[in-house]
Parts: structure tokens; sequence; C-alpha cells
């Protein structure tokens, strides 16, 4: 399953390049990475407040498993509980990206990091991820997310506890 969402996600990124979608990012496509900024603010904030960004007919898929949105709130209520000065970051790198009239989507290259001071965590996490939005009622929501793990390779063995456990070695 890995190997095919890697060939989608390859094929995808080949497709786009040589169709000119880099152009495309030009033509609009901020109105989606200043919806993930928001996403990403609420995360560590308000995460109740994420649902208003995605569609209703979402799905969600991280690796080879589907993840429900209302989890995800419940896992960043919980961290929220259980660390101190919990800090999330995410640096993202738009590979190519498109906007229609009713739908569009982004392809990016991210690396999510969560700190806390309680724990001295620093959980960070590679992922190339596909990202389709729908207009609905004049707003865009993300129907589609769609994320694969890469290593990375700024994170040292010893830096994190869990390094190979989110990086595993083919």
């Amino acid at each position: 399953m890995v190997k095919y969402l890697y060939k989608v996600i390859l094929s995808t990124f080949t497709v786009l390049f040589f169709t000119g979608a880099s152009q495309a990012l030009a033509d609009g496509v901020e109105t989606f990475t200043d919806i993930l900024n928001k996403v990403d603010t609420l995360n560590c904030t308000q995460p109740e407040k994420i649902p208003d960004h995605y569609s209703n007919k979402l799905v969600i898929l991280s690796d080879d498993k589907r993840a429900l949105l209302e989890n995800r709130v419940k896992g960043y209520r919980q961290m929220m509980s259980d660390f101190r000065q919990m800090e999330c970051r995410t640096q993202r790198q738009v590979l190519a990206g498109n906007k229609g009239k009713e739908v569009g989507y982004l392809l990016v290259d991210e690396i999510s990091s969560i700190t806390s001071k309680s724990t001295d965590t620093d959980e960070r996490q590679h992922s190339v991820c596909n990202y389709v939005f729908n207009k609905e009622d004049g707003a865009w929501k993300i129907v589609l997310e769609q994320c694969t793990s890469l290593p990375d390779y700024s994170i040292r063995p010893g830096d994190d506890a869990l390094y190979y456990f989110h990086n595993p070695v083919y």
C-alpha cells in the first residue's frame, strides 16, 4: 500500500510538473495555503475549530491508514492538557497547485513539529501531502488530505527517541 501511495504521489507530481502546474502557483493558490496556516494555528490553540475548515465529505489518509477528524481534534485537546507550553510549527513548501472555480489542490512538502517544556517533547514528522479543496457555500473547504511520511534528515537519531519509528530505514 505504501509503495502504491509513493507511486501515486510521484506520478501526480510528474504530470503536474510537465503540464505547467508550477505556473499555477501564481494563480491564486495562496488561498489554500492561508487555510492550511489557519488550521496549523488552531491545532495547538483551539482544536475544536479545526472542523470549520474541512468538508463534511472529508477523507484523511495518513500513510496507509484512514484517519478521522474527530480523533485528531481529541488528540490535540489531550496533548494540550498533558503538555505544558506546547508549541506547534509547520514548515510547508508548495510543490504544485491549481485553483479552479469550484475545485483546487496543493501538493506540499511539510515538516510538522510539536514541542513541549513539560516533557522535553520534540516530535517531528516529515511528509509529502496532497490537499484537495472544494468550494462549499462560497467558502473553500478541505475535502481530501493525503499525507505520506518521509524521512526527515534534519533529525539526528539521538534527537528524538522515536526517530526510527517515524523514519524507518527501508
